[in-house]
């Protein structure tokens, strides 16, 4: 029997540690990385800070080397700075774009090459902010906006020349983990805290797309709703400033 593997970065905590567990009861074998230095119990676990091109590409070799049958590789890991853009220190708004999308990058070439001789499929966590924009989060949103544009334009390579390989972009809307920093200043509002999903059903919706082989997949009930009427409807630019709005008089 062919063992299942899968890798995942930023995995202890919120959405990664949730995708472990329910890859782990789908039967895979989980290989975590994550940048604190006490390893997640129950699974393959590696130290990395992903903006360090130099350390990730040494690990992903070890990785490689160690589990030759990993197919999945998930781009999980991501940070989020929040505030209006001219009171975002310029440092900030780079870690988050390091974080959230160049380790992307970095990961997402590396696995392809491999994947192109095996077979496997890389998925890159995007998110809701990746295809509509808010305020008080410019470097989230420029972030996702470049990891949804950039695995879209990748897979279009890959089906063109009918790649053994594949990306799965993943676009959340409200998700209950610590980047949404509910009740702060420029976080979630707690008003709408109950329109959030818990990060195992969250989970659930997105390893049941990949495994089904789904190119994108849009979980929770908010992803769906907001990106449907930002997308779909005539007023859906003016809809999105308008709960930016609505969002930042619920905090006075």
């Amino acid at each position: 029997m062919t063992t299942k593997i899968v890798g995942i970065t930023g995995v202890k905590g919120g959405i990664g540690q949730a995708l472990a567990l329910e890859f782990a009861r789908a039967n895979y074998q989980v290989v975590g990385l994550d940048l604190s230095p006490e390893p997640l119990a129950g699974i393959e676990y590696f130290q990395l800070d992903v903006t360090d091109d130099q350390a990730a590409i040494a690990t992903y070799q070890k990785i490689r080397e160690r589990f030759p049958e990993l197919s999945i590789w998930v781009n999980n890991a991501g940070i989020a700075a929040l505030g209006p853009f001219l009171e975002v220190p310029a440092e900030k708004f780079s870690s988050v774009m390091a974080v959230n999308f160049n380790a992307v990058v970095t990961a997402t070439r590396f696995w392809l090459k491999v994947f192109e001789q095996t077979g496997g499929t890389v998925v890159n966590m995007a998110s809701a902010a990746g295809l509509i924009p808010n305020g008080d989060m410019s470097s989230y949103v420029a972030s996702k906006h470049a990891v949804v544009g950039f695995t879209r334009a990748v897979q279009m390579e890959l089906d063109f020349k009918r790649s053994l390989a594949a990306t799965t972009l993943v676009t959340p809307g409200f998700v209950q983990t610590d980047i949404m920093q509910v009740g702060s200043e420029y976080g979630l509002p707690k008003e709408l805290q109950r329109f959030a999903t818990t990060p195992s059903e969250c989970a659930k919706e997105i390893v049941h797309g990949v495994l089904k082989g789904e190119r994108e997949i849009v979980p929770t009930i908010s992803g769906k709703v907001m990106t449907g009427l930002y997308r779909f409807l005539p007023f859906g630019q003016a809809l999105a400033g308008q709960v930016y709005r609505q969002s930042r008089q619920m905090k006075k």
